[in-house]
């Protein structure tokens, strides 16, 4: 389940804490619930054309940064703002990676200090059960829109969409499917082997071709409906194999 773009309350899912950016001293983390206008929320946005989202504090206008260690961590600009794909579990449950690192923003619950009425976030690289968050939505307001991300670490005249992919998911009734062509499209992108892609690896795919600046890069509608016409053509022809 994707989730929608707008006002959110974040909660940790052990003790129910709220996450909020402390504008006071620049930290991010985990307090009980006081209506304090730390605690307005967080806007989610999602950037355009994309299944990914960037978290910003509505108090202090920051962003959740790329790195946060736990200590007075700064907000953060757009420009450097962490990148996330948030990760449905169940119900309004969600994880919250960082694109590009594979680490989750997590709630470990242990206080710096006793004096210290918060409990500082963190990111980790495993997916304890503490990575868990609760979104409560609030409203549809996601705040303003965010810019399209570039990645000018690889030249984007160099990439461009395989034809023979953009022909076959665009054609209707084409017989000339092959899943070669789809594993080149994604071999392309990420020189990994050609291995069946899980739905939301596909997803990363079409938002990474997106990100370097590739043309016409069709989406999981396409490729839902071109794994259809597939999963058809090759049980007519199994049918006709066994008639004859």
């Amino acid at each position: 389940m994707t989730l929608s773009p707008g006002t959110y309350i974040i909660h940790d899912t052990d003790l129910d804490w709220i996450l909020s950016y402390y504008t006071g001293t620049d930290r991010i983390g985990t307090w009980q619930s006081n209506g304090a206008a730390d605690q307005k929320g967080w806007y989610v946005k999602r950037y355009p054309e994309s299944s990914m989202y960037a978290i910003q504090s509505i108090a202090s206008k920051k962003y959740i940064p790329t790195g946060l260690d736990g200590t007075n961590m700064r907000g953060a600009e757009e420009g450097d703002a962490a990148v996330f794909h948030l990760e449905h579990q169940f119900k309004d449950f969600y994880l919250i990676k960082s694109i590009g690192t594979d680490v989750y923003l997590n709630h470990p619950n242990v206080k710096p200090n006793s004096r210290d009425s918060y409990y500082p976030s963190s990111f980790t690289k495993d997916t304890p059960k503490g990575c868990f968050w609760r979104f409560e939505r609030i409203s549809d307001d996601a705040g303003s829109s965010l810019k399209p991300k570039a990645d000018n670490s690889e030249p984007v005249s160099s990439l461009s969409v395989p034809q023979p992919v953009v022909d076959a998911l665009s054609s209707q009734g084409s017989s000339n499917l092959r899943t070669d062509e789809m594993h080149f499209y994604t071999d392309m992108l990420f020189n990994m082997p050609r291995t069946p892609f899980i739905w939301t690896q596909r997803i990363a795919a079409l938002d990474w071709a997106r990100k370097l600046g590739a043309p016409n890069v069709p989406t999981m509608e396409s490729y839902d409906e071109y794994e259809r016409r597939l999963e058809s053509a090759l049980r007519s022809k199994n049918n006709t194999s066994q008639n004859e």
